[in-house]
């Protein structure tokens, strides 16, 4: 299970680049491609912060902080027993914190591109990795709750 969690993330930190190095090869920076109008574009921009630009311009402190949670997230895994829902929040964790680390590194800066427009709100320009790692946390959130109002019974997993 543990080799199978390392694996997947390795896959989805492979979509995520792939994804990055399609956009960074057919846009120029703070270029956009609308797909569909008033609603979804491709626009590549490079964020020096994190979520929602908060942190801005403080990448050691992100890089730093990306290395301690990929620590702490494969020391966990090894530690516990994983379950087939635990496998795919740890994946999911993984693979897109180290995507965005990989464009800290490399680019000072994350790679962003998916650009939504919803009811006239301009969300923040994400990309795939942010994605995963938003889909890991709920995930997780689900868990806790669930344990919550259920207890520790499995229920099938």
């Amino acid at each position: 299970m543990k080799k199978k969690v390392l694996v997947i993330s390795l896959i989805l930190f492979i979509i995520d680049i792939v994804s990055k190095i399609i956009i960074k090869s057919n846009l120029k920076l703070y270029e956009s491609i609308i797909l569909i109008p008033n609603f979804f574009s491709l626009t590549y921009v490079i964020n020096d912060g994190a979520a929602f630009s908060i942190l801005e311009g403080k990448q050691i402190l992100l890089i730093i902080l990306g290395i301690l949670v990929l620590i702490f997230l494969i020391y966990y895994i090894f530690k516990e027993k994983l379950t087939n829902y635990k496998v795919i929040y740890y994946s999911l964790l993984i693979g897109g914190i180290s995507g965005n680390l990989y464009d800290r590194i490399i680019y000072n800066g994350v790679r962003d591109f998916l650009d939504f427009k919803i009811f006239g709100y301009n969300y923040p320009i994400f990309n795939i990795a942010d994605s995963f790692i938003v889909i890991g946390v709920g995930l997780i959130i689900i868990e806790v709750i669930r344990k919550e109002i259920y207890g520790n019974k499995s229920r099938g997993r």
